[in-house]
């Protein structure tokens, strides 16, 4: 008796990060996000995929919670890429939703709107960024290590219970996409975040290096964004989203590794 392939069901969840690309003019055809990289590099290896894309601008990983059993059945993924952490290192003073409705691409136009924006949201949100620096820069090293500790403590409960839930419902492959250091815009307007950005990449290495199991992957960028830096090649000249060379590489190590675990699955393997 034969046996249907299926189709390996991938779902992305994060921040901006997943699909925006650092480039200032209207991207050109075949300039892809990684999660489409990833499709890309499966399909020419003989996989049909299926991808699912549930990412949003300056999104925490509280989020994460909310939505995971609608999701985890109705799409019924076989593997789930994860890629949270950086929102919670950006800010100690501004909260999320001023920083969304700041920094949000959905405004209405309009002479009203407008101005409202331009004289009212984004002074508050920059006097907020400027009183931020500050703190940031004045606060002592010791505190401060012991703050991102905290929030990234945080972040690591929320998603173990997120993969918790997911593996009593089915059994799938969980790729988390690590961090990588903040570039020089971000460096200058939130300079705690160069404190915080390596405490938070080093709990999600230790979140999959205690789970022991071959399900729980951690996909490594921050090596390989400092030998891109030292090469004189920015990986994200805006300060965080990545050029499009950049998803490319990511893509495609994470395409590996669904490649490689896909092989020991025998729905997908035909």
């Amino acid at each position: 008796m034969s046996t249907e392939t299926l189709p390996v069901r991938i779902l992305y969840k994060g921040a901006s990060t997943v699909m925006w690309q650092s480039t200032t003019d209207r991207r050109p055809p075949g300039l892809l996000p990684y999660p489409r990289v990833v499709e890309q590099v499966l399909r020419s290896r003989g996989h049909d995929v299926h991808t699912s894309v549930d990412a949003m601008s300056a999104v925490r990983t509280t989020s994460i919670l909310r939505t995971w059993e609608q999701q985890a059945t109705s799409v019924a993924p076989d593997v789930v890429v994860l890629h949270f952490g950086h929102m919670e290192t950006i800010h100690a003073l501004i909260p999320r939703w001023l920083e969304r409705h700041a920094r949000s691409a959905r405004n209405l136009p309009g002479p009203v709107r407008d101005r409202y924006r331009q004289h009212l949201v984004r002074p508050v949100w920059k006097a907020l960024a400027v009183g931020q620096q500050r703190l940031d820069r004045a606060l002592p090293e010791v505190l401060a290590r012991r703050l991102a500790r905290r929030r990234a403590e945080k972040v690591v409960a929320v998603l173990e219970r997120y993969v918790s839930h997911l593996w009593r419902l089915s059994s799938p492959l969980v790729v988390v996409v690590g961090l990588m250091e903040p570039g020089r815009f971000y460096a200058d307007w939130f300079p705690g975040t160069v404190r915080r950005m390596p405490v938070m990449d080093q709990a999600l290495r230790a979140m999959v290096a205690r789970a022991g199991t071959a399900s729980l992957v951690y996909v490594d960028l921050w090596d390989e964004a400092t030998a891109w830096d030292e090469r004189g090649t920015d990986p994200r000249p805006d300060g965080a989203h990545y050029t499009p060379e950049f998803h490319r590489l990511v893509g495609e190590r994470v395409a590996d590794v669904v490649d490689g675990w896909a092989a020991t699955q025998p729905h997908l393997r035909g």
